[in-house]
């Protein structure tokens, strides 16, 4: 084996090391995206949840409806 073709290996390996690098980043990246969206989704329906709760508890007490039914 020729001196150039260990050079030639070293970069060819550094070049795989570097695009493996690069996709694990990217696939990180998109999981930790989606963990925040989830989270951030499951926070607002809490809120939402909340809200109209105190909502159904300010309306005042009605009383019970009759209901006419018609043969």
């Amino acid at each position: 084996m020729r001196r150039l073709d260990k050079g030639f290996f070293l970069l060819d390996a550094l070049l795989s090391v570097f695009i493996v690098t690069i996709i694990c980043i990217l696939c990180f990246t998109i999981f930790d995206l989606m963990d925040r969206y989830d989270r951030g989704y499951k926070n607002y329906q809490t809120l939402s949840n909340d809200h109209y709760v105190n909502i159904f508890n300010s309306l005042p007490e009605c009383e019970e409806c009759e209901v006419d039914e018609y043969d």
